[in-house]
């Protein structure tokens, strides 16, 4: 793995996982840490396996990425909410795809 891909991965944990967290405040090591776990894979997915896919793999990385985040928050919090994790996983995937696009263009 390059640098750069290293240094998009720190930056989306780093926005991420503090919102997570903010959004289940009693929870908030727990799911930070799922975030984190989560993130991770989601984001080896998203740039090295989509690509080859799919041609518009940005929107389809962006959805699986939502979806499949959202999936861990409502397995690990208590009590299961749903709503409450498509909501998180959106809110933190919406604000470190902004800071990518910010630091890093297109």
């Amino acid at each position: 793995m390059n640098t750069g891909y290293l240094l998009a991965l720190g930056v989306t944990i780093g926005v991420e996982c503090p919102i997570v967290a903010l959004l289940y405040a009693r929870q908030r090591l727990r799911l930070a840490l799922a975030c984190a776990f989560a993130t991770t894979a989601t984001h080896l997915i998203v740039h090295f396996g989509l690509p080859q896919f799919f041609r518009e793999w940005l929107v389809a990385g962006e959805v699986f990425a939502t979806l499949a985040e959202a999936l861990v928050y409502a397995l690990v919090a208590r009590p299961r909410d749903v709503g409450r994790a498509l909501v998180a996983s959106a809110l933190a995937n919406s604000a470190s795809f902004g800071a990518g696009f910010l630091l890093f263009g297109s």
